[in-house]
C-alpha cells in the first residue's frame, strides 16, 4: 500500500509532481497555499488580488517544475521567490504601490467606541512607521512577525542566514519603535 501524500517530504513530493503525479502537487499546495496567501494579502492589501495571485503562483510554479532544482532549502522558500516576482509584476502592471496601512485587517471583537477609536488610531500609526521602513526591514517584519514565520523559514526564503535574519529584525523593531515615538508625540 502506498503511504498517504501528507507524508512524504517536499522533496518526494517535488519528484512524483514532475513525473506527472498532480496529487502530489495538490499536497505541496495544500501545504503552503495559506502561507503564500498570507504573503500576498499583506503585501497587497486586498483579498481578491491576494487570491488571484495565490492562483498564479501555483501556477507559474507547477509550470516550471520542470526546471525546478532542489538546493536544499523547503519548497516554500522557491514558492516565496515566485511570489515576490509575481509581486513586482503587479506593481509594474498597476504602477501603484498598496502601502501596509491599506491591508485588511482580522476582525476583533466589539469593544467599547472610545477603545475602537484608540486601537484604530494605534493600528494607523503602527502601519504608517511599517510602510516607512526600508524594504528589506519591511519585508522581515511582514515574514518573521506579521506572518510569524520561524527565524529559519524566513532566512531560507531570502537566502540569507539566520544570524543576519535576527539582526535586521532587531534593526527594524529598533527603528520602528524610534518612528513610534515620533509619531506619538506629533
Amino acid at each position: 500500500m502506498e503511504p498517504l501524500l501528507s507524508g512524504w517530504d517536499d522533496r518526494e513530493l517535488v519528484a512524483q509532481a514532475k513525473a506527472g503525479n498532480a496529487e502530489a502537487f495538490g499536497e505541496l499546495y495544500r501545504r503552503y497555499a495559506v502561507e503564500i496567501y498570507r504573503y500576498l494579502l499583506v503585501r497587497t492589501g486586498n483579498a481578491p488580488d491576494a487570491e488571484d495571485l495565490t492562483e498564479e503562483v501555483f501556477f507559474r510554479s507547477f509550470q516550471s517544475l520542470g526546471s525546478y532544482r532542489e538546493r536544499g532549502w523547503p519548497f516554500s522558500a522557491f514558492l516565496y521567490r515566485v511570489a515576490k516576482n509575481m509581486l513586482t509584476d503587479f506593481y509594474r502592471k498597476r504602477k501603484i504601490d498598496v502601502p501596509l496601512s491599506q491591508a485588511e485587517t482580522k476582525q476583533e471583537p466589539l469593544r467599547p467606541l472610545d477603545d475602537q477609536l484608540v486601537h484604530t488610531e494605534e493600528q494607523k500609526i503602527l502601519r504608517q512607521a511599517i510602510d516607512e521602513l526600508p524594504p528589506h526591514y519591511r519585508e522581515v517584519i511582514i515574514l518573521r512577525v506579521i506572518l510569524d514565520l520561524p527565524t529559519a523559514v524566513v532566512a531560507k526564503w531570502t537566502d540569507q542566514t539566520e544570524g543576519s535574519i535576527r539582526v535586521q529584525l532587531h534593526r527594524a523593531l529598533e527603528m520602528l519603535r524610534g518612528r513610534m515615538r515620533v509619531q506619538n508625540e506629533e
